[in-house]
């Protein structure tokens, strides 16, 4: 069986369950919590990946969180489930998740704004997932489900180098 189908499963699982307790958005939250540090942390990603390291042990490094979960061998399963999970949670709250890459961070404010605007687009609330990406010199590109939208200012002067180039 392949890891991502195995990671549906769980996924789906956990949720099941949290759901039925009343608690799917906050182990939602908790994953994404674990993921990041995950993601930040080589050290704890490399003990919760390490095939030598018991179970027990990695179960007292997360304290307590996803103890079943832990008792796996091949521990790469729970970075492969958490975008599942929260793909469950989004999808039972109506909530679309918008990956927007811009070159600097923006403000509160005009974060809110464009998650309002972009609701209207996309017709969900919405979950911006930001990314910030000083090449694309200014603008942002925004992707969903399979679209992607190319408002950079990269991207504007790449159509205008490639227009010069032809006249």
């Amino acid at each position: 069986m392949s890891e991502d189908r195995l990671a549906r499963i769980f996924a789906e699982a956990l949720f099941a369950e949290a759901a039925k307790m009343g608690q799917a958005e906050e182990l939602g939250e908790k994953l994404l919590s674990v993921k990041k540090r995950m993601d930040e942390d080589a050290e704890l990603r490399e003990v919760l990946q390490h095939e030598l390291i018991t179970p027990r042990e990695k179960e007292k490094v997360l304290k307590e969180l996803l103890p079943r979960l832990l008792k796996r061998e091949k521990d790469e399963l729970i970075s492969a489930m958490i975008p599942e999970y929260q793909r469950l949670v989004d999808q039972e709250k109506d909530v679309e998740p918008v990956e927007v890459t811009l070159a600097s961070a923006i403000t509160p404010a005009l974060e809110s704004e464009l998650k309002e605007r972009l609701a209207r687009v996309v017709g969900k609330r919405v979950r911006l997932q930001t990314k910030i990406d000083p090449v694309i010199l200014g603008g942002m590109v925004l992707r969903w489900e399979d679209r992607v939208i190319d408002a950079s200012v990269k991207r504007k002067l790449e159509l205008i180098g490639d227009h010069l180039k032809t006249v």
